[in-house]
Formats: C-alpha cells, structure tokens, sequence
C-alpha cells in the first residue's frame, strides 16, 4: 500500500508559473521568453530573480556534499546509508543552519536510481520521533512518527519516480518525487538525565535502512552510472558557480509542470537542467553585470528571509500551511533561516529578531521574555528556545555551554505567581543561571520550537509573549 501523507493542508496563496512575488521586487516579467537580446538592467534583474528562487537547492547540496560527498568531513557517510548523531548540536556544527538543540538527528541522503530503499524503524512508545522526507527544493513531501503514523513498528519502502509493481507484504511505500532525496529523523532525548540518554540511543540504534533488493531479491537492482559530483564551497554561493552547481543538480530533480516553466523562462541566461553553465564565460561584457545580479539576489533573501509571516509581539510567526508546494518564496525565506524545518503540523518555529519596542534583538542589552501561568508553548510533546547568531544563524559559544532553554532544562526557576521567565544576554542575570540562555556581543535572534503544535498554534490564535528589554 501506499502511504497517504497530505495529513495536514492549507491552501496557499495562488502564485502563477511568472512567480509574481518576485517579478515585482525584481522587476522581471518576461516568463517563458525566448528573447536571446537581453539589455544589462534585464541580465542583472533575471540573474537575481533566478538566484533568490533557485537558493534553497543550491543552499541544500551545501549538506548533501558536507554529508555525503566529501570524504575529508566529520560527517561524511555514503549515499544510502544512515548518519546515527547521538550527540546535540553546538557552534562546532556548522554545516546547517539553525540547527535544532533537542533532538538527536538521524539522516540519509538516498540514490533511488537502481532500486528502492526500506527504512525500518522500532516501537516507540516513550517519546517523540520523527522522519522528514525532503525533496531536492527542499519540500517537505512525506513524514513517518509519532504525530503522523504513531508508534507501532513498521517498515517503510521509499521508491522513486519511475517504480512500478506490487511490494509484498505489509511494507508501506513511501514515493519521492525525485530519484535523489533526503530525510531527517529526530529523536527526543533529555541530555540532563543519563537514563534517558541510553533510552533514545537504544532507539536510534534499532532505526535500519537497507536496499530493497537485499531483503527481496525479485526487485533486482538496476545498473547506475556513478555521479561525480562538484566541489561545494561557501565562497561558490556568491559568485557564477553558483548556478554551475544549479545546473548540475537541476538533472536529480523531478519539476512540476510550473516549476518547469520557471526554469524555461530562464533559459536566456543559462540556465538548463544538467547542461553546463557557460552563459557567463561566453559573455565577458557581462560578467560584472551576472555579479551584480547575484550580489542583488543574495541582499534581497537577506532582506526577505526576516518576512517569515506576521509578526506578533516581536515574534515573526512562520507560515502556515503546506512546505511547499507552490509558494516558492516562503521556501527560499525557510531557506536561509533554518533549512529544513519541518511543516507546521509537525513541528512550528515562532522566531524573534525585534524586542516589544521593534528594535533588533543585539547582545549590548539584557531582555527578558515571561510565560504566565498556563501559557507556556502549547506542545503535545515538547518546547524549546534556541539562541542563534545573527549572522550566521548558528549556535552561539557561551561559558556554561547552553545553546537552548526548554521544557526539559534542570533546575528551571518558576516565580512566585506561577510564570516562568527566561533571560537573554551576555552575562547572566540576577536571577542567576538556571534561567539564562546566553547571547552574543551582536545581534541575534531566538528560535521558538514546539513540537506537535496544539490546535490553538495551527489555527494562529495563540501568541507567544513579546521580549522586553531589562533596565539596569
């Protein structure tokens, strides 16, 4: 059988196959042309066009090459074998932004070109789970856990665009729409608690991925050819190689009918699925304008990826509904805050950049933030608030080595009247440790995670409570 996973929808806003969002701020409205005389205004606006709406692909191989393709890095497993981190984040990790501090990540990058590939995964009664199956622009496209398919054992088959036939027994099929894909497990651990440490490493032990072939040998592996793929580098994200890289990977992915007409439209500036990117060497009195252009995409994602949504009380609320589908432009603004976070039915990332006065939340003061009696994150399972670099949207180096504050931190202070507050600065506050997350000397932000968000987050009627600067 195969797995229904559209659990949760909301309509998104209607955005047509010209992307429309950003034909205004760009100023490009020429979709599916196929005028080759561009002026220089024209090659720099569709430059910039194309690098805001391609970011999310190229800015995902930036883990898939960290992961899976360099053989130097602390990370690296091979295709279509499991990464099992029993250990949380810290500013060390730097490979992914705004990585969470909750759970431990298990992950793999899949090669479904020979054959499909079965995840086998444990009853898990005792806390939460979850696997986040993402597609090469970064959609979320299926989930397996406890919120959506509960606890009970089971094997799950990911199969790829092209596999046709019956799977014997009662294994569930899970369908990628591209023959290279990703998934991120998470599994919630209390790192203050050492018995609680073993159970979830006991768990990730049990999660298994093999080749369907293995155990079914009727489902005979088909011959691949070998892929070679490119050097990545942070340095690459900002000049031509950018979309060398994007045409590269543009070939492992599997576009809708508009996402297909979004690539055709910029075809006049080089960009093709798997042919080479030679638009900008062929066209030297053009190639400060191609720079201009990128320079111009990459300032409008910084500038757009803080509209994640409404913001209330200082908090920039994400938005709901389906990841992605058509709303291209909340994929690229997620990109660059925190690839990969999960649809809002899973998991929701209220995130503060701006104290109740709208000033940018910087290390030179102290803030507080208070949860009334009764009002903490609405969760099924758990909350946290993880502290980020501005800049860098990672972890921040502190002294007490504390990069989050959650439900499950030792020795939180409750206050007289049942609240809890929170402090956020360099140095800690009167109140002592137990309830500081420290902060950087700059600006910074606060990520909100609650995991299995109540009715009352998903409908948009609860707010968190606005941070407040603290006056000395």
């Amino acid at each position: 059988m195969t797995l229904n996973m559209k659990l949760f929808k909301i309509k998104s806003r209607s955005i047509t196959t010209c992307h429309f969002m950003l034909a205004l701020i760009l100023g490009v409205f020429s979709c599916g042309s196929n005028e080759t005389q561009l002026t220089k205004k024209e090659v720099e606006d569709k430059v910039a066009s194309a690098y805001f709406h391609f970011f999310p692909i190229v800015e995902n191989y930036k883990g898939i090459y960290a992961f899976r393709v360099l053989k130097t890095s602390p990370k690296y497993t091979p295709m279509n074998q499991l990464t099992k981190e029993s250990k949380l984040y810290t500013p060390a990790d730097k490979f992914v932004v705004s990585p969470n501090n909750d759970t431990y990540y298990t992950t793999a990058n899949l090669d479904l070109r020979a054959g499909p590939m079965i995840l086998k995964v444990p009853e898990v009664t005792d806390r939460y789970y979850s696997f986040q199956f993402i597609s090469m622009t970064t959609d979320n496209f299926a989930y397996i856990g406890t919120n959506t398919t509960g606890t009970a054992a089971r094997e799950y088959v990911i199969t790829g665009p092209d596999f046709e036939g019956a799977l014997p027994g009662d294994l569930v099929e899970i369908n990628s729409p591209s023959s290279i894909v990703g998934f991120i497990g998470r599994t919630q651990v209390n790192i203050s608690d050492s018995l609680d440490v073993a159970k979830a490493k006991a768990i990730q032990a049990k999660y298994e991925l093999t080749k369907l072939s293995e155990v079914h040998p009727e489902f005979k592996p088909k011959p691949v050819e070998t892929i070679e793929f490119p050097e990545y580098s942070a340095e690459a994200m900002r000049d031509q190689r950018f979309f060398e890289l994007l045409n590269f990977l543009l070939q492992f992915i599997e576009l809708t009918e508009d996402e297909q007409d979004i690539l055709n439209s910029y075809r006049d500036i080089g960009i093709a699925a798997g042919k080479e990117y030679v638009f900008f060497n062929n066209n030297e009195d053009l190639q400060s304008t191609i720079l201009k252009g990128i320079q111009k995409g990459i300032d409008t994602i910084n500038a757009e990826s803080k509209k994640l949504g409404t913001v209330k009380n200082g908090w920039t609320m994400y938005p709901l509904g389906e990841y992605f589908g058509s709303n291209y432009d909340d994929r690229t603004r997620v990109a660059k805050m925190g690839i990969y976070a999960n649809t809002p039915f899973e998991a929701f990332y209220p995130i503060a950049f701006v104290d109740n006065e709208g000033e940018n939340l910087n290390g030179r003061n102290n803030y507080k933030v208070t949860f009334k009696e009764g009002n903490l994150p609405p969760a099924k399972y758990f909350w946290s608030l993880t502290m980020y670099d501005g800049e860098t949207q990672l972890l921040v180096e502190n002294e007490i080595d504390r990069y989050s504050i959650s439900d499950r931190t030792k020795n939180l202070k409750v206050d007289k009247d049942g609240s809890l507050t929170i402090y956020f600065g360099t140095k800690p506050p009167e109140a002592g440790i137990s309830n500081w997350l420290p902060a950087p000397a700059g600006e910074f932000n606060v990520m909100m995670r609650i995991y299995g968000p109540r009715d009352n987050v998903l409908s948009g009627d609860w707010t968190p409570p606005a941070i407040t600067k603290i006056n000395k």
